[in-house]
C-alpha cells in the first residue's frame, strides 16, 4: 500500500510540471544560500580564535567588559585616561559570564556570544515569518517560508561580516526579536508578557537604541489587548527604571553621562554613498522580494478588517486573527527600522546599523514565497495564476544575485595563512608594548590587553568629543609632546584614513612631530621618539599596570 501511495504521489507530481519547476527553483535557491552559510562557518572557524582585533571596536568593548568586572566603568572622562562606555552592560556581562563559566578566553567568549546570537536570530526570523502567514497556509508552506527567511538573513552581507565580532549588536537584535515572539504568545498566555518585557529590557540594556521591537509590539498590543499592553508597559517602566536607578547609583551617575552625553557623533553624509547605498543595491532583489511580502501582508490585514467600521470591531477582528496581529507588529517593526537607517549617517556607524533592518526584510522576503510554496506543495489550485514578477524575482533573480555576488570570504587556506602571519606580527607588537616603561596608545586595542596593559585612551571617541568641544585636545597634545607615552601603534598610513579620522589635526601633528621614528609591521606604524627623552614629571601613570 505504501508503494502504491508513493507511485500515485510521483504520478501527480509528474502531471504538474509547474510544481516540479517550482520545487527545482526552491532547491537551487536554498542550495546557493546553504553554500554561503557553509562559507560563513568556515570563516568563523578561521577567525574565532584569532587573538587580536577583527574590527576596531572589539578592543574597546573587551576593555569596557574588564573595567565593568573591576568596578571602574563609567568613570568621569579625563584628559588621560579617556575611555567612553558607549553601551549598557548586558552584552559585556553575558560575554564575561560565558568566559568565566567555560574558561574561554574573554575575546573568544565575546565572539561566541555574537555567533550564537546570529544563528538564534535566523531561527527567530523563521519562526516569525511562519507565524505571520495567513491562517490558511499549511504546515509545509510555513516550513519552507521559515527556512528561506532564516537563510535570507544569514546571507546578508552586514550579518556575515558582523557575526564573529565582539560587538553588542547581534545579541541585542536577537533579544529584541525574541521579545516580539513572546509578546505574540502572550495573546494566548498573558503571563508571557513578563518574559517579553524582560527580553525587551535586556535588548535595550545591551544597546540603548534597540527600541523598535518593543515599540512595535506594544503599539499593536495597545490596539488588540489594551489591558495586556498596559500591564506590559507598566512592568517595563518599573523594571527599567529600577535597573537605571541601580546603574546610576553604582556608577555615581556616570552611567547616563557615558551612554548619552559622551556617546555622540558627528553627522557624516558621506556614509550614505559609502555604506547605505552600496548595501541597498547589492541586496536589491531581497529588498524587492520583501516589499512584495510586506504588500501582501498589508493586503491580507486590510481584507481581514474590510467590514470593520469602528475601533471596537477592528480590535475584535484582529483578536480573532493571530497571523494578522503578527504581520501588523512586524510591519511596524520594519517601518521603524527603515526610519532608523538614518542613524548610519553619523560618524562611527557601520554595517551594524542595518542588521536589525535586514532581519525584518528577511521575514517578509520569506513570507513573499508563500504562494510559490503553496503551488509547489499542490496546496493551491493549478488554475490560480502565479505572479510572474514573484516567480522571476524569487527563483531567477535572487539565485543569480546570490551566485554571482563577489565572494564574501577568501579561500580557507589563504585565510588561514593570513591569520597566521597576522598573529605572528601581532605577537611582535605585543612584545614591544610589554617592554615599554610608559603607557602605550594603540589603534588595535587588543594588542594592549594581550601585553597585560590597559586601554586607557581611545582615539576615535576622543576625536569626536574633541571636535565638539567636549574633550580637551590641547591638554592631551601637551602630554604627547612631553613624551608621556612610550609608543603609538597606528593602523595604516598616517596620511590617510583611518588615521585622519581617528586623530584630529592637533593630536595627529603632535604625534608625528614628537614621535618621528616609524617602524612598519604588518600594516601598523609603530611611532617612537627619535631619542629616548625623559618623561615629564606631570605625565600620568597607568591605573592598572599588570592584568591577568
Amino acid at each position: 500500500m505504501a508503494e502504491t501511495g508513493q507511485v500515485a504521489s510521483k504520478s501527480r507530481l509528474a502531471s504538474d510540471p509547474i510544481a516540479v519547476l517550482l520545487i527545482a527553483g526552491f532547491s537551487i535557491l536554498a542550495a546557493i544560500m546553504f553554500w554561503h552559510v557553509a562559507e560563513l562557518l568556515a570563516f568563523l572557524k578561521a577567525v574565532l580564535f584569532y587573538p587580536y582585533s577583527l574590527d576596531y571596536g572589539e578592543g574597546i568593548v573587551w576593555q569596557q567588559m574588564r573595567d565593568m568586572l573591576r568596578g571602574t566603568a563609567y568613570s568621569p572622562l579625563q584628559v588621560y585616561p579617556a575611555i567612553v562606555y558607549h553601551y549598557p552592560p548586558v552584552y559585556h556581562m553575558t560575554s564575561a559570564a560565558l568566559a568565566a563559566f567555560t574558561g574561554m578566553d574573554q575575546l573568544v567568549a565575546g565572539r561566541t556570544v555574537s555567533i550564537l546570537s546570529t544563528f538564534a536570530t535566523a531561527y527567530i526570523v523563521g519562526l516569525l515569518s511562519a507565524r505571520a502567514l495567513p491562517e490558511e497556509a499549511g504546515g509545509r508552506v510555513r516550513a519552507i517560508c521559515a527556512t528561506m527567511a532564516g537563510l535570507f538573513f544569514l546571507t546578508c552581507y552586514p550579518v556575515l561580516v558582523w557575526t564573529p565580532l565582539m560587538r553588542v549588536d547581534m545579541l541585542s537584535g536577537a533579544l529584541g526579536l525574541a521579545g516580539i515572539l513572546l509578546a505574540l504568545r502572550a495573546l494566548d498566555r498573558p503571563a508571557w508578557i513578563y518574559g517579553a518585557v524582560a527580553l525587551f529590557l535586556l535588548s535595550v540594556y545591551a544597546k540603548q537604541i534597540s527600541i523598535a521591537a518593543p515599540m512595535a509590539a506594544f503599539s499593536v498590543l495597545l490596539l488588540v489587548r489594551p489591558r495586556l499592553a498596559v500591564r506590559g508597559v507598566g512592568f517595563s517602566l518599573i523594571l527599567g527604571l529600577l535597573a537605571l536607578a541601580w546603574l546610576s547609583w553604582a556608577t555615581d551617575g556616570g552611567f547616563l553621562t557615558h551612554i548619552l552625553a559622551y556617546n555622540i557623533n558627528r553627522f557624516m553624509p558621506s556614509s550614505f554613498g559609502e555604506i547605505l547605498l552600496p548595501q541597498l543595491f547589492s541586496h536589491i532583489m531581497l529588498i524587492a522580494l520583501s516589499v512584495l511580502g510586506a504588500a501582501a501582508s498589508w493586503q491580507a490585514i486590510r481584507r481581514n478588517l474590510a467590514d470593520c467600521s469602528s475601533l471596537v470591531l477592528i480590535r475584535k477582528a484582529l483578536a480573532r486573527n493571530r497571523a494578522a496581529v503578527a504581520a501588523l507588529m512586524l510591519l511596524i517593526f520594519l517601518a521603524l527600522k527603515t526610519i532608523m537607517l538614518l542613524g548610519i549617517l553619523k560618524s562611527g556607524a557601520s554595517f551594524n546599523y542595518m542588521i536589525e533592518w535586514f532581519s525584518a526584510v528577511a521575514i517578509f522576503a520569506g513570507m513573499a514565497l508563500a504562494p510559490l510554496a503553496a503551488r509547489a506543495m499542490r496546496q493551491m489550485s493549478a488554475d490560480r495564476a502565479l505572479s510572474p514578477v514573484l516567480v522571476v524575482l524569487a527563483l531567477v533573480a535572487m539565485p543569480l544575485q546570490l551566485a554571482f555576488l563577489p565572494r564574501y570570504f577568501p579561500d580557507a587556506q589563504v585565510l588561514a595563512q593570513a591569520m597566521t602571519l597576522k598573529s605572528m606580527a601581532g605577537a611582535r607588537i605585543v612584545e614591544r608594548i610589554a617592554s615599554s616603561s610608559r603607557p602605550v596608545i594603540a589603534d588595535d586595542m587588543t594588542l594592549l590587553i594581550r601585553a597585560r596593559r590597559n586601554v586607557e585612551w581611545e582615539s576615535a571617541i576622543t576625536a569626536e568629543l574633541g571636535q565638539l568641544g567636549k574633550y580637551d585636545q590641547d591638554a592631551f597634545t601637551k602630554l604627547v609632546r612631553a613624551h608621556c607615552f612610550g609608543l603609538f601603534v597606528i593602523e595604516g598610513e598616517t596620511d590617510q584614513p583611518p588615521f585622519k579620522v581617528r586623530y584630529n589635526p592637533p593630536v595627529a601633528e603632535a604625534i608625528l612631530s614628537a614621535y618621528p621614528k616609524e617602524e612598519k609591521i604588518n600594516g601598523f606604524s609603530l611611532r617612537t621618539p627619535s631619542a629616548t627623552p625623559e618623561a615629564n614629571k606631570g605625565c600620568p601613570t597607568e591605573r592598572h599596570r599588570a592584568n591577568s
